[in-house]
């Protein structure tokens, strides 16, 4: 999995001023909402792209992000991606990354 990608979550979930900044310069389905952020697969290929200088293809990107351990990887940072709005299509469904409760602290 590229490393840029978590990299991009763990910035928004520390609410790095440079990435909300590009995320808020950034034309396509990548937006800051709710501390949080929302964002479709091939929008976050493009933004990863250009900010991240991510260099594999589409096709490579999805399956490394599909094959990858990385919301278990974002629960031990207390945060989890979820599905925000499907459209029965993986190209355009809209994912959110979210807080979420740990589950050590219930105990």
């Amino acid at each position: 999995m590229c490393l840029c990608a978590e990299k991009f979550f763990l910035d928004v979930l520390a609410s790095e001023p440079k990435v909300v900044s590009e995320i808020e310069s950034f034309s396509g389905d990548v937006r800051v909402e709710k501390g949080g952020v929302v964002f479709s697969i091939s929008a976050l290929y493009l933004f990863l792209a250009q900010f991240y200088q991510e260099s594999v293809g589409f096709a490579e990107f999805q399956r490394q992000l599909y094959q990858s351990t990385l919301n278990q990887d974002l629960k031990a940072h207390g945060a989890q991606i979820v599905v925000h709005r499907s459209t029965d299509k993986v190209a355009t469904n809209l994912y959110r990354l979210e807080r979420v409760e740990s589950a050590d602290s219930n105990s």
